[in-house]
């Protein structure tokens, strides 16, 4: 099974793009694609989804998602994974069908962990369940404790840390979908 550095490496040469033309697409830079492609560093969901649309692909082009049927998704059959090697681990909430437009998700974030900063089209919306987040949105810090949550436009720079000392669960919404 090939990993994910090695498909966006392979997609990137048969579609003839060198790393500064997907680099200025996704607006990442080309050392991080370049670390990505090498499988030294793991990309995060808005990074895969800045990729792939670059790509002119879904992320989930490059890992299989958990597959599932009709609009109920139960909890006893949640498929938690995580992106290559990274520590964050995802179950995807929602229903497959044609013309969806919202990914939800149950992400776990592992202690002390810090996403990259970002920013890219649509919303994000989140809950926290379990443990304590800080949203960096622009300028400001929010501090989330379980029962508070927060929406906005993914436009915005942003990144997420949890700054315990145990993990953190979150109820995350975001458009547009970025897992197919």
């Amino acid at each position: 099974m090939a990993l994910v550095g090695q498909k966006i490496h392979a997609l990137r040469k048969a579609k003839g793009l060198t790393l500064k033309q997907v680099s200025d697409l996704s607006g990442r830079s080309v050392s991080f694609l370049s670390q990505v492609e090498r499988n030294l560093t793991s990309p995060t969901v808005t990074s895969l989804a800045q990729i792939a649309h670059a790509l002119g692909v879904g992320a989930s082009y490059f890992f299989t998602p958990p597959p599932r049927e009709g609009q109920v998704v139960r909890s006893y059959a949640h498929q938690p994974f995580r992106l290559e090697d990274g520590e964050v681990v995802y179950a995807r909430l929602g229903a497959e069908f044609e013309g969806r437009t919202l990914e939800p998700l149950l992400v776990a974030y592992p202690p002390h962990f810090a996403s990259e900063t970002s920013t890219h089209e649509g919303e994000e919306f989140l809950y926290l369940l379990e443990g304590q987040v800080i949203i960096f949105l622009e300028e400001q810090e929010y501090a989330l404790n379980p029962g508070d949550s927060m929406h906005f436009a993914s436009r915005h720079t942003h990144r997420v840390v949890n700054p315990c000392d145990v993990p953190a669960r979150v109820l995350f919404v975001n458009t547009p979908k970025y897992l197919d």
